[in-house]
């Protein structure tokens, strides 16, 4: 979950069940054909990290946190560990919050760390 994949039917189920959602890849994913990563490089986040003098990584952590969702930020970096800890001393205005709903939608399952360069493979029942 993460500001281009908002899966807002599965979060708002998961509150009427008492589920309690987290996010995993709450930055989005790097896509491998582009090799970029389309959340944290959106125009809109960008945008909104600059007018809090945050960084796009920051937005969207906060964008999750002001949602109620826990998050699971992975990086080997040190300064990025500190960063992504830097999301409770300010607020996203409901203008910004409003905005993100405007964000295109991509579904992305792409667990390399689990099958090396491979996306991940869904068969029917038949093909299993």
């Amino acid at each position: 979950m993460h500001p281009m994949w908002q899966q807002k039917e599965l979060v708002d189920f998961c509150k009427t069940k008492g589920i309690h959602v987290t996010a995993y890849s709450p930055l989005g994913a790097i896509s491998t054909s582009k090799r970029n990563n389309q959340t944290v490089a959106s125009s809109l986040v960008e945008e909104i990290a600059k007018a809090h003098g945050k960084t796009s990584a920051q937005v969207c952590l906060r964008w999750l946190y002001e949602h109620g969702v826990s998050m699971l930020p992975q990086s080997g970096n040190k300064k990025r560990m500190k960063e992504n800890l830097m999301i409770f001393d300010w607020a996203l205005s409901g203008e910004e919050l409003n905005k993100f709903t405007q964000l295109p939608q991509h579904k992305m399952l792409r667990p390399s760390s689990f099958l090396g360069s491979h996306d991940l493979v869904l068969e029917t029942e038949e093909g299993i």
